[in-house]
């Protein structure tokens, strides 16, 4: 088997001027060269003159020596400091360069040189041996060793830890640019860490990107997490992360994704030390220390959106009626970043086609496309915390009072009504109480959930039930992120969340007793806070509505009432339940009807007694439901003195 080939990287080369940056560098390290090893130079030499201090080197020829010395700030006698340091990293004939020697030899001496603050050790151009102060050995960092010589590469160092951030998606919203440009602005007026939030972080990094793209820098991410543990891990870290940021204008995006205390701490005990132009990237405004300026990275408006999927809509005529309508259409139903629609798998046309060959695809076709594969896109954000449920009910399934139909019915209409709400004037005023909430209140089995799930089709959006146990953590704090994550997921791709047993979440809050209840009081009330914020639709369902916290009242706009069924109504679930090619002949609806049951009761019955009688090999009688009936009310624990009606 052959060996794959690696490749590398090519390094940064500079571009100033490469001849002059290495003939100024040779003549500097050869004039230095002769001061501390050979003999010193004699007034004929051009290279021994004094050279001006590094506020006076900047301008339109500066070399890269110049370069460092302005930037950092260097006087004439640590200038020749780093340049002894670096003479001996390029001929290793040389001796080892000392702080003595520089003393005794250099011009302008003075000891205040090495000080920490000073830029030498503070910024890492120089490393000082251990030992005694004036014999230590001065050795240049290769990281500066590579900038003089006019090759740029990332230390080894930082590699480990920061990647390239991904170049901005192109002809992003006017909403980003505006966005980018107010960051550049805070860099420049000194705010040199800002956090930017927002709800999507492709979105909040590319708006970092645009910023550091447009004064010729490059974006550089670091997690969060990865930041080194200890304080003295930290400093190193922050001290060459600074010295990049100087040499070439990178621009650090710290991704806070998982905002913990540690993680918080820890950002901002290196935004202290860092003192560069970096972003802190995070969902939700927050307070960090050393961040001094923020920036809200909302998502695009309704028209942004619009104008982006009409961008990647397929075919060669991306402006007529049909792709306007389809692209306003997806608007409102799908709520994404610009990157989630101009780079996530919404791509359409994947296969390759010469100019024209393209296949022709109508507007039916390419909606069924965009939202097969953006819902596709929402269900992975969902992840584990809640369970896609596959309608398989329509509305003559079920049985319900007409009050209760009617009810249904003006929940479905609102609920595809609501789209036009989000980008009309009606909802100009406050972004709050734009969602559209209902809870189902009744006995078990009396249809709630199938209710949803024909409300959900008839919409035409995914149905996901709330895993309670995956949502609901004892850790403080968690149950809130998980929640956060199941909203912001369901209001981005338009599905409906059901919170089946609302209760265990939407419950009273009680008197503070002890630590439990203040959390548990918590979490009630960031779900408060939550539900006027959502923009989507959500079903609760509940056995015990006095069970529900009455907040929660007022961002109810419709409670739908499943009361037990009537024996009318009892008549058509038996008969749904019991097909007629799998029943026997002597079915007797009219006694089956005056059982109390419900119809998920029902349902349990008739199934069992299906499975008994298949595994006869006989149709279902009355028999086999007198026994099923038998088991149903010995789990529900109540008399079997009921089953008198069916003789």
């Amino acid at each position: 088997m052959r060996r794959p080939v690696l490749t590398w990287p090519e390094p940064g080369v500079r571009t100033l001027d490469g001849s002059a940056d290495a003939r100024r560098l040779a003549d500097e390290v050869t004039r230095v060269r002769r001061l501390l090893w050979e003999d010193p130079p004699t007034s004929d030499d051009a290279t021994g003159a004094e050279a001006p201090d590094g506020a006076d080197l900047a301008g339109p020829t500066a070399t890269a020596l110049d370069d460092v010395v302005a930037r950092f700030g260097l006087t004439s006698f640590e200038r020749d400091i780093l340049l002894g340091a670096v003479a001996v990293e390029l001929d290793p004939a040389l001796a080892p360069l000392t702080f003595q020697q520089a003393l005794a030899v250099l011009p302008e001496p003075h000891w205040s040189a090495t000080l920490p603050e000073r830029p030498l050790r503070a910024a890492r151009l120089l490393v000082m041996a251990d030992g005694p102060l004036l014999g230590s050995y001065l050795r240049a960092d290769e990281r500066i060793v590579h900038h003089l010589q006019g090759v740029d590469t990332l230390d080894e160092r930082l590699a480990a830890y920061v990647v390239p951030a991904p170049a901005p998606a192109e002809r992003m919203p006017a909403s980003r640019r505006e966005a980018a440009s107010a960051l550049r602005a805070l860099w420049e007026d000194g705010a040199h860490a800002c956090l930017v939030h927002g709800p999507d972080r492709a979105d909040r990094q590319d708006v970092v990107a645009l910023a550091a793209a447009a004064v010729g820098a490059e974006a550089w991410r670091l997690p969060a997490g990865d930041l080194p543990g200890t304080a003295a891990e930290r400093d190193a870290f922050a001290r060459l992360w600074t010295r990049e940021s100087v040499l070439t204008g990178a621009v650090l995006i710290i991704d806070l994704a998982d905002p913990t205390p540690d993680t918080v701490n820890a950002v901002g005990a290196f935004v202290t030390r860092a003192s560069v132009a970096l972003a802190v990237s995070a969902e939700a405004s927050m307070t960090i220390s050393g961040v001094v300026a923020e920036l809200l990275v909302p998502r695009p408006s309704h028209a942004e959106q619009s104008a982006l999927w009409r961008r990647i809509l397929p075919g060669p005529d991306r402006t007529g009626p049909d792709a306007e309508g389809l692209a306003t259409a997806l608007a409102d139903e799908f709520h994404f970043g610009h990157d989630d629609i101009l780079r996530s798998p919404i791509q359409l046309d994947g296969e390759r086609h010469d100019e024209g060959s393209a296949p022709r695809r109508d507007s039916t076709d390419v909606a069924a496309m965009v939202r097969r594969r953006s819902t596709a896109h929402v269900r992975h954000r969902m992840g584990v915390l809640a369970e896609r449920l596959e309608p398989r009910a329509g509305w003559p399934d079920l049985v319900l009072p007409a009050e209760t139909h009617r009810s249904l019915r003006l929940l479905t209409a609102a609920a595809i009504g609501r789209r036009a709400l989000h980008h009309s004037g009606a909802g100009r005023f406050t972004s709050r109480g734009q969602g559209l909430t209902a809870l189902f209140t009744g006995p078990s089995g009396t249809g709630k959930t199938m209710a949803a799930e024909v409300v959900a089709a008839e919409v035409g959006l995914d149905l996901y039930r709330v895993d309670l146990a995956s949502v609901v953590s004892k850790w403080v704090g968690e149950t809130e992120k998980h929640l956060r994550q199941v909203f912001d997921a369901a209001e981005q791709g338009g599905s409906i969340l059901l919170f089946d047993e609302a209760d265990a979440l939407f419950g009273r809050r009680s008197e503070v007793r002890d630590s439990h209840d203040r959390y548990a009081n918590l979490e009630v009330s960031y779900l408060l806070q939550r539900m006027e914020q959502y923009r989507g639709v959500a079903i609760l369902t509940t056995n015990l509505r006095s069970a529900i916290d009455p907040a929660f009242a007022r961002r109810l706009r419709f409670v739908v009432k499943f009361p037990h069924p009537a024996p009318d109504a009892r008549r058509q679930l038996w008969r749904a339940a019991l097909p007629d090619q799998m029943r026997g002949g002597d079915i007797d609806f009219e006694r089956l009807c005056r059982l109390d049951l419900t119809g998920g009761e029902i349902s349990t019955v008739a199934t069992h007694a299906h499975l008994v009688a298949n595994a006869a090999g006989e149709p279902v009688s009355m028999a086999h439901l007198r026994d099923a009936v038998a088991a149903e009310l010995v789990k529900l624990d109540r008399s079997l003195s009921s089953l008198d009606v069916l003789g």
